[in-house]
C-alpha cells in the first residue's frame, strides 16, 4: 500500500494559529547556534536517580486525534487516510520536538545579542553606532521570526494532537532547550527558567540586591575601548553612567516580577510567547536575574579599569561599586 499524499507539513504555519504578519524573510537568519541533540535514555535507574535534566523517556508522546486522522494530517493512501501506529507516533513527536528545542535556542541567541549587543556571528560588539542599531534591528526581528515560528509549531502539534498535548510538549521542550543553553546536570541556577517554575525547583526568587555579579560581564568590553588613556577614560566614564541607569531599570523590572508574576507581563508574553501564566513569569525572572547579574558586573569590571587608569573621581563619594549603585 503506497501513500500517495503527505499533508502534515510542521514546517508551515498552522491553519488554527497562523501569524500572516510575521516577519518570515529575514534575509540573515541566525545559525543554529549550537548542535542541539536529545537527552539519551539513562543506562540504569541509578544514573537517571535525582537527574533534574529531562531525558528522551521524559518526552511526552499523545495519540493523534480521530479528527486529525480522518482529515487526512498524516497522509492518504488509496485505502484512506493515515493512522499512524505508537512507534509512527513517537517518531514524528520525536522529531517534532527536535526542530522546536532548534527554535528555542536560535531564539535565545537572538534575544540575548538584542540585549548585550554582542554579534553572535562574530562574538564581538559592532564598533560604530550606526552598525549597533542594525544589529539590535536585526536580532529583534529575528527574535520575532523565531517567535512566529516556534507558535506555529505548537499549534501544527495542537492540531493533529489536541491542545492539552500541545501544552505539555511546549513545556517539555522549553525545559530541555533552556538545559542546552545553561548546560543545568541537576538543579537548575536562577538564570534557568525552571528555577522559579513548579515543576522544576520552584524555588523563591532571590532578593535583588543579593544577585551577585556576573565577574566576566566586561571582559568583551576591553577590546571596543580606545587605547589613548584620555578618550578611555571619557568613554568608560559615559559607559559607566549607561550601564548604571540600565542597572537600575532591571532592577526595578525584577522587583516588579516578583511582586505582581505575570500581571505586570505584556499580553504577548502571557498569550504568544508562552503557554502559561507560570511559565511566563518564571522566563522573565530568570531573564532579568541575568541581566542584572552582567549589569553588576559590568559596572565593576568599569570601576576597577578607571581606578587602574589613576581616575577615581566617579567614586569619590563610595568606597564600593555596591554603594555607587
Amino acid at each position: 500500500m503506497q501513500p500517495v499524499q503527505k499533508c502534515f507539513a510542521w514546517d508551515e504555519p498552522s491553519g488554527r494559529d497562523a501569524h500572516p504578519t510575521a516577519d518570515r524573510t529575514n534575509p540573515d537568519p541566525l545559525p543554529v547556534v549550537s548542535e542541539v541533540v536529545l537527552p539519551e535514555l539513562p543506562v540504569s535507574e541509578a544514573d537517571d536517580a535525582g537527574a533534574a535534566v529531562p531525558r528522551l523517556d521524559d518526552l511526552p508522546i499523545a495519540m493523534p486525534r480521530r479528527a486529525a486522522i480522518d482529515a487526512g494530517i498524516f497522509g492518504l493512501t488509496d485505502d484512506g487516510p493515515i493512522d499512524p501506529d505508537s512507534e509512527e507516533v513517537e517518531a514524528i513527536t520525536q522529531e517534532h520536538a527536535h526542530e522546536m528545542i532548534i527554535l528555542q535556542c536560535d531564539l535565545h541567541a537572538a534575544t540575548d545579542a538584542a540585549r548585550t549587543g554582542c554579534d553572535p556571528h562574530t562574538g564581538r560588539t559592532p564598533r560604530t553606532p550606526e552598525s549597533q542599531a542594525k544589529l539590535a534591528r536585526t536580532m529583534e526581528s529575528e527574535a520575532k521570526r523565531l517567535t512566529a515560528a516556534y507558535s506555529d509549531a505548537v499549534a501544527a502539534y495542537a492540531e493533529a494532537f489536541g491542545d492539552e498535548a500541545a501544552a505539555r510538549l511546549d513545556a517539555w521542550v522549553r525545559r530541555v532547550s533552556a538545559d542546552q543553553i545553561t548546560g543545568t546536570a541537576a538543579g537548575y541556577p536562577p538564570t534557568h527558567p525552571w528555577h522559579y517554575y513548579h515543576a522544576g525547583d520552584d524555588a523563591v526568587p532571590t532578593p535583588v540586591d543579593q544577585i551577585p555579579a556576573d565577574l566576566d560581564a566586561g571582559g568583551f568590553l576591553d577590546d571596543d575601548l580606545p587605547k589613548n588613556r584620555t578618550k578611555r577614560v571619557a568613554a568608560l566614564r559615559e559607559r559607566f553612567e549607561r550601564e548604571r541607569q540600565n542597572l537600575e531599570a532591571d532592577r526595578q523590572r525584577y522587583e516588579a516580577i516578583v511582586e505582581h508574576g505575570a500581571e505586570t507581563l505584556s499580553r504577548y508574553d502571557r498569550e504568544i510567547a508562552h503557554t502559561s501564566d507560570a511559565m511566563a513569569r518564571a522566563s522573565a525572572l530568570a531573564l532579568k536575574y541575568r541581566h542584572v547579574s552582567l549589569g553588576l558586573g559590568r559596572l565593576q569590571w568599569i570601576e576597577e579599569e578607571l581606578r587602574r587608569l589613576g581616575d577615581s573621581t566617579l567614586f569619590a563619594d563610595s568606597e564600593t561599586t555596591g554603594a555607587t549603585i
